[in-house]
């Protein structure tokens, strides 16, 4: 039982890990939430189990071994913090608590102490390697027991699913993220998260087009609500827990990459704000990016990107770059790749 749980917690975990990355990323695949949810219950599951592993090592005593010691503070901590992750999840989904604690929402914990577990996770691995072997999963016996408590993850999650739909409001409905709606169709009236807000004179803004172009631009406010006529109802999705759909008006990016003359080997974007934040994006997905500046009939207030945000269908809001001042044209392949692998750090610029 301790080689099947060991295993499966470690398939389980890994498999979170995974989904819950690709979720903070974009809102485009549903299945993903519904997978990650579903291996967090089977996940629920294996945890009374792995707590007797604990308890029996604890009981066994630290003793002199300063690796033991280290291996079983990591375990003991691992353990607590997995099932706090979980709770949050829970409270989230369920609507059962506050929805939010020391300036950050619920949700927000449940991911940002998911991240924090990775070392912990690592070192657990390194010093405890479970050392998997296919009879552990492939045995008839251990095959029943996953299929177990697979079956008790997708049971536990549909359940917990009807439950949050219950609990949601018509003033804040559930999306399939777990978001909360709030404020659609309203301008500049929803909510915002991370980054402090910018003030920028439009009489001196500027936005200029960079890069792998015949013909740079340096174009100004001016410019920009001339060309910016184009309408797009799209969803802003934020992982702090919140969506809310627009309708956004502005010059779409496709027609300044025109204007400006992109060379015909270009591969990328990248979007840069006036705080230095910045984002890149395939040349396949930067065509469907709108420049907005306005929001539902209304100009954007300076707390939602004033003069000039990045309107990025299917991704998560901290793809939306707000207070943009720079698009660069990306030449080759390595240049867009090395700018996404860059973008957790990006991340950071916001606080």
């Amino acid at each position: 039982m301790i080689r099947f749980t060991n295993t499966s917690l470690l398939i389980l975990v890994t498999f979170l890990g995974i989904t819950g990355i690709v979720m903070l990323y974009g809102s485009w695949l549903p299945l993903v939430f519904d997978l990650h949810r579903m291996a967090g219950f089977s996940l629920l599951i294996l945890v009374p189990w792995k707590s007797i592993i604990i308890y029996r090592s604890l009981r066994r005593g630290m003793g002199k071994n300063f690796d033991r010691r280290n291996v079983l503070y990591a375990s003991v901590a691992l353990a607590l913090l997995t099932v706090l992750i979980i709770v949050l999840g829970l409270i989230w989904l369920l609507r059962l608590g506050p929805y939010d604690i020391l300036t950050q929402t619920i949700i927000a914990w449940h991911w940002i102490i998911g991240l924090l577990l990775v070392p912990l996770f690592a070192f657990h691995l390194w010093r405890r390697w479970p050392n998997p072997r296919m009879r552990d999963i492939l045995s008839r016996r251990d095959i029943l027991k996953f299929f177990a408590a697979a079956g008790a993850g997708i049971a536990g999650s549909l359940l917990a699913n009807q439950v949050g739909a219950l609990a949601a409001s018509q003033e804040s409905p559930r999306r399939f993220t777990g978001s909360r709606g709030s404020g659609h169709f309203t301008g500049n009236n929803f909510p915002i998260f991370g980054e402090p807000t910018q003030i920028l004179d439009p009489e001196k803004w500027r936005l200029a087009v960079i890069g792998a172009v015949k013909t740079p631009l340096s174009l100004t406010y001016s410019d920009m609500l001339v060309r910016g006529s184009h309408l797009q109802t799209e969803t802003l999705d934020c992982t702090s827990g919140w969506y809310s759909v627009q309708e956004w008006q502005g010059v779409r990016l496709v027609d300044l990459l025109e204007e400006s003359g992109m060379n015909s080997g270009a591969a990328g974007v990248r979007l840069v704000s006036a705080t230095g934040y910045s984002h890149t994006y395939p040349l396949v997905e930067a065509r469907s990016i709108l420049l907005a500046t306005h929001v539902s009939g209304e100009v954007l207030e300076p707390r939602h990107g004033f003069p000039l945000r990045a309107v990025v269908p299917g991704r998560r809001g901290w793809f939306w770059v707000k207070w943009l001042t720079e698009i660069e044209i990306l030449e080759t392949a390595w240049d867009v790749a090395a700018g996404i692998l860059a973008s957790p750090w990006e991340v950071t610029k916001q606080w």
